[in-house]
Order: structure tokens, then sequence, then C-alpha cells
């Protein structure tokens, strides 16, 4: 890629002294109008913080790339072919320090942006060539298909010379199949604060984005009332999704009500109030997951995603099985459902309400190992044999 990017992304804080916004900026800090202008329709349209960061990140690289060999206003589709080659080709560092090229799922997330900043631009007028029409094509998937549903449907998706080389096989999502693994976890010995952040994301399947992005309002533990704007009488929280975080943690997703557990109430009440008796008067954040222990100037504010990561990899040392971090909870809590781990099996769609997926097909990687497992079931019956006697 470049060694040295042309621009980059930033940060600013609009006029009204509150709001902040991803922009694009150049090497002297100038911005660049139309990257900007298409983070903040992005923005304006609901798409989340997190998602406005990632594409922001993308199209700097892809605008510092392309400014050392054409108006991005102008160029072709072999152009963004080049891109995507230049892209899978460059290898990145991984954090243990080897070097590896992108797979072909990530590449494609690269192209995600592009595609999205060429499809404004053509609305905008703002293109001298075809090119945001010429990078799609409307493809057919029939019925069966994850695509195509049960009735078949018409889909518009990236032109052949922009897709990955290779359609890579959905990965299956982590989750914790040992069950000494998830005794061991659910018996860890955790100052108040983590064990109830543990087993809220354990129990209930939220991301980590949405747990530090919980604020004290939305915690309904002891049911709701006319006061808290809420009727719903069993104890339970609210997944909000656009709280004015102080940790830059984002939810996506749907909203959404989740009802809780008296386990996870009483785990509620401990950490609320060991965070009264360490905070006291200082105690001034919305958010329900703060900083209690670090003994730092941080104390009393929100923690962060990081924060999250840090602390589900150290319980993956106590327990002496690796936790890569806290989407590996969320992941053991869809696949106890589906498959009925310690409880009754349930419904692929009550599933998808619990974990806020916008789409069905998101819930259904969930169903690993199941189609294997009904063939074999469906092989073990041995078909009837019928004797016909012999040929006359």
């Amino acid at each position: 890629m470049i060694l040295e990017p042309e621009y980059r992304l930033d940060e600013a804080l609009l006029p009204d002294g509150v709001t902040r916004r991803f922009v694009v900026v150049d090497r002297q800090d100038q911005l660049h109008i139309e990257a900007t202008r298409w983070l903040g329709f992005l923005a304006d349209v609901g798409r989340s913080r997190n998602t406005v960061k990632g594409y922001g990140i993308r199209i700097a690289w892809y605008l510092s790339w392309t400014a050392q060999m054409a108006d991005w206003r102008s160029v072709s589709v072999s152009h963004l072919a080049l891109w995507r080659r230049v892209v899978a080709n460059t290898p990145i560092v991984k954090t243990n320090g080897k070097q590896t090229l992108r797979s072909a799922r990530t590449v494609g997330l690269w192209m995600t942006p592009v595609r999205s900043f060429y499809e404004w631009a053509d609305a905008e007028g703002l293109l001298s060539t075809d090119v945001a029409s010429r990078m799609t094509e409307v493809k057919y998937f029939p019925p069966g298909t994850p695509a195509g549903g049960e009735n078949g449907a018409h889909r518009r998706v990236l032109a052949p010379e922009l897709r990955p080389a290779q359609t890579p096989a959905e990965p299956e999502p982590e989750w914790i199949e040992d069950p000494a693994a998830r005794a061991a976890l659910e018996a860890l010995d955790l100052n108040l604060r983590d064990r109830f952040l543990v087993d809220l994301m354990y129990y209930t399947g939220i991301r980590t984005g949405e747990a530090m992005s919980l604020f004290t309002r939305d915690m309904h533990f002891g049911g709701g009332s006319p006061e808290l704007g809420c009727r719903v009488a069993d104890p339970h929280f609210h997944v909000v999704l656009d709280n004015p975080v102080e940790n830059d943690s984002s939810a996506k997703g749907c909203a959404r009500l989740l009802h809780v557990s008296d386990h996870l109430v009483e785990r509620y009440i401990d950490y609320v109030l060991e965070r009264q008796s360490i905070l006291g008067d200082d105690d001034v954040s919305q958010h329900v997951f703060v900083n209690l222990y670090s003994g730092d100037e941080h104390v009393g504010r929100a923690m962060t995603d990081r924060n999250t990561r840090a602390m589900v990899k150290r319980c993956g040392r106590d327990i002496g099985y690796p936790l890569s971090g806290p989407h590996i909870l969320r992941h053991t809590f869809a696949t106890r459902l589906v498959r009925g781990i310690g409880c009754e099996p349930q419904p692929l769609d009550v599933v998808q309400v619990l974990l806020g997926h916008r789409s069905i097909q998101s819930t259904r990687i969930y169903t690993h190992d199941l189609e294997q497992a009904k063939k074999d079931a469906m092989m073990a019956i041995a078909p009837r044999e019928v004797d016909l006697g012999e040929a006359g």
C-alpha cells in the first residue's frame, strides 16, 4: 500500500461545541470535502460510529493511493480492480509480529466503503464517468439459497472483477465448547464489577459495544415504572443505540429489551453497592461500567472495549481455556440456545431478536454443525429393503 498516506481519518468538533464528526484530511490538515461530506451522510442516515470510523479509515487509504495516479472522480472499474489487488497483496503485521495477507472476506470488506462512497458521489453528481453503475450487477439467487430465501430474489452485487478472488467459507463462530470450561468461567472468582459484566454478556448475549454503552437509566432491574417511562414489570434492561457515550463505544444492530434472571439482579446490586462505596460523591458517570480498581486518574470514568477485551482474556488464562475476546461469550450464549445446551432449543427467530440481528441470515451462523448432524441422522435410517422377486 502507501508508506506515507496523503489522507487520514481525523475527528472534528462541530460549531455547536458538542457534536463530534469524523473527517478526512490531508497532510496539511485540509479537509477532503467530498469524503468528509460522505462520512457526515453516513452518520446522518444512522450508521454506527464504529462503522463510520472504519469506512473513513479505508476510504482515506483508497484516496491516498488514487492520488498517486488519477483523479478519484474519473477512475474506471479497472482502476478499482487494481485497488482490490493492492489490498489483497499488501502484507499486514499481526499482533504477534508476523506478516500475513488479508483474507478474501477482509478484502471484500475493504471494497464495501469504496462502493458506498462512489454510489453517494454519483447521486451527488460528482463523477465524470459511469463507474458507480459499472461497479455492480444484478444477480439472481434461486429459491432455497441464503440470499434467495423461499421465492428467489434479484440482488445487486459487486461486478466480477471487483469481487474477492475466492469466496470464503463462512467461518464457524468461536464458542466455549468444553462444559468444564463453561462451569469454571461461571464459578471464577472476580471482582464484583467484572463478575457482573461477564455474567451479563454470557447470559444475555449482548455485544461488547452494547455493554460499554449501557447507562444506569437503562437498567430496570427492579422493573419499570411510569417515572422511567417503561411499564414492563419484570427485571430487564434496554439496549439503546444512541446514548451519548464518553468512551467511543457504540451499540449496533437493533435496540431491544432483554429480561434478566434473579442471578443477574443480585450480581448488579452487589456491583452497585461496591461502586458507591469506592466512588461515593465522585460517582458522576452515566455509564453502568466504570473504572474502579485502576488506582489512577481514570477511576470513575467509563470502561472501554479495550478494557473489556483484556479482562475476558485474563479470565481465559485463569480457567485454562483460551477466550479470544468478549465475542466468545455472545457466541456461546447463542449456540447454547440454538442447540439446546442446558436448555430447550429455541427457535431461530427468537434468538435473532435476543441478539439484535437485523437479518436472520446473521443468526444462521449458530446452526453450525447442525446441517451435518441432520444429514447423519437421515442417513442413519436405512431404507426398508423390498424383495421384488425374480425377473420373469
